[in-house]
């Protein structure tokens, strides 16, 4: 029970927040136009600052295991890699294929994982955790951006649209100035340390509500087929192949936790957000987003459940 609890109150603030939006909608406060502004604007704005923030409050150095990094970066490639595949496989509509492959190989490490192992292990005891997060976070951010960059310029096959819209993405260039800043001397003023970091806080829970505001269930029916490939992809098949591989390459206790919420979490609450903005199916997207998030709730469990029967934590 106290490990249900763990994973509920990880993931249902997430819930609430979506439908917070939901309910905004319903009440007519606010029309799709200004939801659409919105989300621009939070993919602009204070998405590229809570990746800059990220990067530059990382702590490389703490905790860092080479092993554990390398596993890390070749699992986050390998399943993006086999998602982009398999969904080729699957569906033939482009934007459908580019929402589908990253919803799969991109999770909710950020939000989820973190307080899962903190519950765990104790809020002083997850620098492993955060090490993983400084190192997958980037990963999605850069494959995300390739896969949706790939498939709106797919037609043309112009892999220099495609690198321009890398290298002009603004969570790349979030990241990129946060690196910058970390390698100087010196650091951030306290008022824009300060200013910047309670900007980057409004990124997450303002995505939410937008996607709860956007979520429409009359039209799951329609994404039925999308969504059963989506979801179970990223809350049982990613997991029930990556989780068994970290066990017997020896992971255990925090490194265990850390690699399992990684692979286990549901789909990232940005994908929704870039999907939006770079003009793919957003419904799916954020459809993904919501139901990856409620299996997750039974999946998370029953794999902390699982790996602490047999000692693994």
């Amino acid at each position: 029970m106290e490990n249900l609890m763990i994973s509920a109150n990880a993931v249902l603030p997430l819930m609430l927040c979506i439908g917070a939006g939901y309910l905004t909608r319903r009440l007519n406060w606010a029309d799709d136009a200004f939801f659409t502004k919105c989300n621009n604007y939070c993919f602009k704005a204070f998405m590229s600052l809570m990746l800059f923030t990220n990067v530059y409050d990382a702590d490389l150095k703490t905790a860092f295991q080479p092993k554990l990094v390398l596993f890390t970066a070749a699992g986050v490639l390998a399943v993006a890699g086999a998602a982009f595949l398999g969904v080729r496989l699957l569906v033939k509509d482009p934007s459908r294929r580019a929402v589908l492959t990253q919803g799969i190989f991109r999770s909710n490490y950020v939000i989820f994982g973190i307080p899962v192992a903190a519950n765990l292990y104790g809020e002083g005891n997850i620098a492993t955790a955060a090490l993983l997060s400084a190192v997958a976070v980037p990963m999605f951010n850069v494959l995300a951006v390739l896969t949706l960059e790939y498939y709106s310029t797919a037609h043309k096959s112009s892999w220099k649209a495609i690198l321009k819209g890398v290298v002009t993405n603004p969570l790349i260039l979030g990241a990129a100035a946060g690196l910058l800043m970390k390698l100087m001397p010196f650091g951030l003023p306290y008022a824009l340390s300060k200013a910047i970091g309670d900007l980057a806080k409004i990124a997450t829970p303002l995505a939410l509500v937008v996607l709860g505001a956007t979520f429409h269930f009359q039209a799951v029916g329609k994404n039925l087929r999308y969504l059963t490939i989506g979801v179970l992809g990223k809350t049982l098949i990613v997991p029930l192949v990556m989780i068994p591989l970290a066990v017997l390459c020896g992971f255990r206790g925090i490194e265990l936790i850390s690699l399992t919420i990684l692979f286990a979490s549901p789909t990232a609450v940005s994908s929704f957000t870039m999907a939006e903005a770079a003009g793919h199916d957003g419904e799916l997207a954020g459809q993904q987003v919501v139901f990856s998030s409620l299996l997750s709730l039974v999946t998370v469990f029953l794999w902390v459940f699982i790996l602490k029967s047999f000692a693994l934590l």
